[in-house]
């Protein structure tokens, strides 16, 4: 094929592509938006190890090893209950169209003081009219969060997945700035959106 007659097929191609290319970053933009529409609530938190021990499948306190107790007593003296907590998240979408992210950047406020950060680096989608769950995971010093309590009375509450374990005495947050990406480019929520604990 000659280059003149070829110019017309490669400009053919080129609108094509360039057509399909604006309608993929369309619908990106529209599920993201959506996304941001959506209703957000806490459905649970809980605390998965403590010093470093997984207690995520204990049942009561005599599940955990003597030694480990005592740790967690050391710890306890020292002001620092190292911990791992993770934050469910329940985002309902009420609308007729997909809601869908490629990531997100979260923040957790304890007493409206920054507490720490985190990303979630992989898609959320929600079709019509459904919901999804998404976790926030962190590590964070258990001590300062239910310091009134002793030892005891802390990894009862833990362990035996006791309901009256929250965050709520501290006024808690959890804000959320979803994005998506195209390409080599990231397309961010211009906020946070707020979700109380």
């Amino acid at each position: 094929m000659k280059l003149k007659q070829s110019l017309p097929f490669i400009f053919f191609i080129s609108i094509t592509l360039l057509f399909f290319s604006s309608c993929a970053i369309f619908k990106q933009g529209k599920e993201f938006i959506t996304f941001t529409e959506c209703d957000f609530n806490v459905k649970n938190v809980r605390i998965t190890s403590l010093a470093g021990v997984d207690i995520s499948n204990f049942n009561s306190i005599d599940d955990l090893a003597l030694n480990d107790y005592l740790m967690l007593v050391q710890q306890a003296f020292s002001k620092e209950i190292d911990s791992e907590l993770e934050i469910d998240i329940i985002a309902d979408n009420f609308s007729d169209n997909t809601a869908s992210i490629s990531g997100l950047d979260w923040q957790l406020f304890l007493k409206d003081e920054l507490y720490t950060t985190g990303i979630i680096d992989k898609p959320v989608n929600i079709n019509p009219h459904d919901n999804t769950v998404f976790t926030v995971k962190t590590n964070i010093n258990l001590y300062t969060i239910i310091h009134s309590k002793s030892l005891p009375e802390i990894l009862t509450l833990l362990i035996t997945k006791n309901q009256s374990f929250n965050l709520s005495d501290l006024n808690a947050t959890v804000k959320v700035k979803p994005w998506y990406r195209n390409g080599s480019t990231i397309k961010k929520y211009p906020g946070f959106i707020s979700i109380n604990l």
